[in-house]
């Protein structure tokens, strides 16, 4: 993507990146913001010229999901950066306006606090505090600004003060997310107080400030679960669609869901989009997001039960019959360790779907040179589970050096050794203290499969 570029999808792209304040300033990010919008408006009103009537609310609709689904904190209002307007002085509409007239100001808020101050230090720790609420603030404020605009240009906009009742499965929704941002707010105040109280220490011990907010995070935690096993039921009653919905629901809002994505690709054959759909539904790690005031993924707050798994099936099934006739077969393993191929990354157990290509079709698409076929399956690398496991059984955590550092610090080491993503990793070393009870039968196959591969070294 160019530096120059500022369309819809670098708008995105900085709602979604969690460690922008290493390569740009608050302030930067909000110019960059601005400028995004400015083209992105230009843009939505050139394609609605275009659109038929009865496209337009689905195309917007489109666009104000996708930017719901960006991993940014919502509902981060003014009151969040209250305390730094106070300190500097400065007020909001100056700031919007890149037009303050406070030196001191854009020292903490607009340098590069890492490269100007030294770590530890009261200006570093006051620069890297304001230029992390500023830029929550900025991102949750353009978002909604762009998503505002969006709405503004759809049919029923005219209508909006009428009060809308809304299906119980939108206010669960709803909940969810609230729930969400609430866990999010949790594991934030927990992660700046073990960086306040222990700085860049590597050998650090943060078990005393996890304890603190251990309860807390269980709570909000279970409550999700909780309203996610609801939404299933109700989604049914309302013909409420999400990624995991009963198949029955999922039948219906099929033809809907094809004529947003012709929208979106104008030259998509039938085909595509079912090529498409298989893909959505290989990546529940991906594409498990619930969306209310906010979005949030709920993949690893969902098991791997007969619910999911036979909805799962259910909608495969009915997908097939439509691709056999344009010569693709759907082939399954159910009970798989599913692997994003991208990073290779464990997301959990699930079910593996592979799309062949089969040898004859009825069906001739202009594009077929660019479908591969399928290509067999090479033995997957150890998932995450698997090498801790491994780990564990010839003695690593045990070392002296590795046994006194935190759970942090030896899965940053075993993420460095084998790529994998370090948060995954420390997942699996607190399974470590967990009863076989509690992490089920799939945790027993992964310790049956290391006990394996020690016994064939002899």
């Amino acid at each position: 993507m160019s530096e120059n570029y500022y369309g819809f999808e670098k708008f995105l792209s900085l709602l979604d990146d969690n460690n922008i304040l290493k390569n740009a300033t608050a302030m930067g990010v909000m110019v960059h913001l601005q400028k995004c919008i400015e083209e992105i408006k230009s843009n939505v009103l050139t394609d609605l010229i275009s659109l038929d009537e009865n496209k337009k609310d689905h195309y917007l609709d489109l666009k104000i999901n996708e930017i719901k689904r960006q991993d940014y904190l919502k509902n981060y209002g003014k009151d969040k950066i209250e305390r730094w307007l106070k300190e500097f002085n400065v007020n909001l509409e100056d700031i919007l306006k890149n037009n303050v007239e406070s030196e001191h100001f854009y020292k903490m808020v607009d340098s590069y606090f890492e490269q100007n101050f030294d770590p530890g230090t009261t200006e570093y720790n006051t620069s890297s505090a304001a230029q992390n609420d500023f830029l929550l603030y900025f991102l949750n404020f353009y978002a909604n600004e762009l998503i505002a605009f969006l709405e503004s240009k759809k049919s029923t906009f005219k209508e909006s003060n009428k009060q809308k009742i809304k299906l119980k499965s939108e206010e669960l929704a709803i909940l969810i997310t609230k729930n969400f941002d609430e866990l999010k707010a949790l594991k934030q105040n927990m992660y700046q107080e073990i960086d306040s109280t222990f700085g860049s220490d590597p050998w650090a011990d943060h078990t005393e400030v996890e304890i603190k907010y251990e309860f807390d995070i269980e709570l909000a935690t279970s409550e999700i679960k909780r309203l996610i096993f609801e939404l299933y039921n109700q989604s049914k009653v309302d013909n409420y669609f999400y990624f995991d919905c009963p198949s029955e629901v999922y039948k219906k809002h099929f033809e809907a869901r094809k004529d947003l994505y012709i929208i979106d690709v104008p030259d998509a054959y039938e085909v595509d989009f079912l090529i498409s759909e298989i893909e959505y539904f290989s990546k529940p790690y991906d594409n498990r997001v619930i969306i209310g005031d906010s979005a949030h993924n709920y993949n690893e707050y969902v098991d791997y039960n007969d619910r999911y798994r036979i909805t799962l099936k259910r909608k495969l099934e009915f997908l097939a019959v439509k691709l056999r006739q344009y010569g693709y077969i759907i082939k399954t393993k159910e009970g798989a360790s599913l692997i994003d191929e991208s990073n290779g990354d464990y997301k959990g157990w699930g079910t593996e779907i592979i799309l062949e290509k089969t040898k004859t079709s009825n069906f001739t698409n202009p594009k077929a040179q660019d479908i591969k076929e399928a290509e067999p399956k090479t033995e997957k690398q150890l998932t995450a589970n698997q090498i801790v496991l491994l780990l564990q059984e010839i003695g690593f955590f045990t070392h002296p050096k590795i046994e006194k550092t935190s759970k942090v610090k030896q899965s940053e080491l075993i993420s460095k050794i084998c790529g994998l993503n370090s948060k995954n990793i420390k997942i699996k070393i607190q399974n470590l203290d967990k009863t076989l009870k509690e992490l089920g039968e799939n945790h027993q196959k992964d310790i049956d499969k290391i006990d394996d591969i020690l016994n064939n070294l002899e």
